[in-house]
């Protein structure tokens, strides 16, 4: 899978901001150079459907890469969850539909997907990951469903040296042309089984495993329903409730 980096002054690090998606944007737009967008400090990040990222200083990574050699992209949403795979591998995690990243039954990962517009016109997906490196508390709100790689695996964990070993492993993978080229990554890390989801109609659906293109397979009352992966990116097809 070609990389979103290809030089290290790729790397664009910066100290403090509102949002590493909102900087990748504006790095499209105006036509700059770069590949990831890493903060040392993000202090209004949000995951999908719009819920706060946590990120302090030194205890998570929180950075977007632009891929620009997938503009414009059939099915954009297979180079989110290739880079779910690419992150699961690196962080010794399992994979929750459509790019959730858990060690057990906590989350210790996400990765938001949008499509930016660049200077000409084109849709480049831009994927952002979050990562709780370091964090040995977290909120009230999500102290039974988040965990950290410190609190799992023992140890300090540094932000930079992490998103490289991703984008190392990116190198690794198949071209994201088809779900078929991601299914057999996916497959070594994959826990979507029994996994709980809300569709749009207030339904509830358990997680069966993945559809031939990426999608949800899903019981709602005994009957098998599917999710698009597409929809569940970059619109609000669902949310997750576990």
């Amino acid at each position: 899978m070609k990389s979103p980096i290809s030089a290290e002054h790729d790397w664009i690090v910066v100290d403090q901001v509102e949002s590493t998606q909102k900087v990748a944007a504006e790095y499209l737009k105006s036509g700059k150079s770069g590949g990831a967008i890493l903060a040392l400090h993000q202090h209004s990040g949000v995951g999908r459907f719009s819920r706060p990222w946590f990120s302090e200083r030194g205890e998570s990574l929180t950075v977007s890469f632009i891929f620009r050699d997938y503009a414009d992209h059939p099915k954009p949403y297979l180079i989110s969850m290739a880079l779910a795979t690419a992150a699961a591998g690196v962080l010794h995690t399992e994979l929750q539909w459509p790019n959730d990243l858990v060690i057990g039954t906590k989350k210790v990962a996400g990765v938001l997907a949008e499509l930016l517009t660049d200077k000409d016109g084109r849709r480049v997906p831009v994927v952002g990951i979050g990562v709780n490196l370091n964090q040995e508390v977290f909120p009230d709100a999500i102290a039974d469903r988040a965990t950290s790689l410190k609190i799992a695996h023992g140890q300090t964990y540094e932000a930079q040296t992490v998103a490289k070993q991703i984008v190392d492993r990116i190198k690794s993978l198949p071209e994201p042309d088809h779900w078929s080229d991601i299914l057999p990554v996916w497959s070594l890390f994959d826990k979507t089984q029994t996994k709980r989801y809300l569709l749009p109609s207030g339904e509830l659906a358990i997680g069966l495993g993945i559809g031939s293109e990426g999608q949800l397979f899903c019981s709602v009352d005994g009957e098998s329903r599917f999710v698009l992966a597409g929809e569940a990116l970059f619109g609000t097809a669902y949310s997750d409730l576990s």
